[in-house]
């Protein structure tokens, strides 16, 4: 299997996550069928840029229910934030585990709060 992107140092800092710099990303057929299944609309209008959401995010976090990594990404013609899910395998391999739309009010929230950071461009 190929990555589909990967972690950067500036993301592992930020986030002072125990990883080294470009950690690659894979997006498994089941990951891929979650997505397809559970938010057809994210599947068909971006699932091509989900690595590039994920190298090229505006926004990281971590997930407050699981830990993962948010990776989230302003596409401002729509006015959608786009959030990808990144989380370990138990085996230590990290995957896209999901791709969905991340409300405005939820966005803006996680923001403020400090939960989702402004990456510099």
């Amino acid at each position: 299997m190929k990555p589909i992107a990967y972690i950067s140092k500036k993301v592992i800092e930020i986030l002072k996550l125990d990883l080294g710099a470009d950690t690659p990303v894979y997006l498994g057929d089941t990951n891929t069928a979650h997505i397809k299944n559970r938010h057809p609309y994210e599947y068909s209008r971006y699932l091509s840029d989900i690595g590039a959401i994920i190298n090229e995010p505006d926004y990281v976090g971590l997930s407050p229910k699981d830990n993962s990594i948010m990776f989230v990404k302003l596409y401002e013609m729509y006015g959608e934030y786009i959030r990808v899910a990144v989380k370990a395998s138990q085996r230590g391999v990290y995957f896209a585990k999901t791709l969905h739309l991340l409300s405005t009010c939820n966005a803006e929230r996680y923001i403020e709060k400090g939960t989702l950071k402004k990456l510099d461009k």
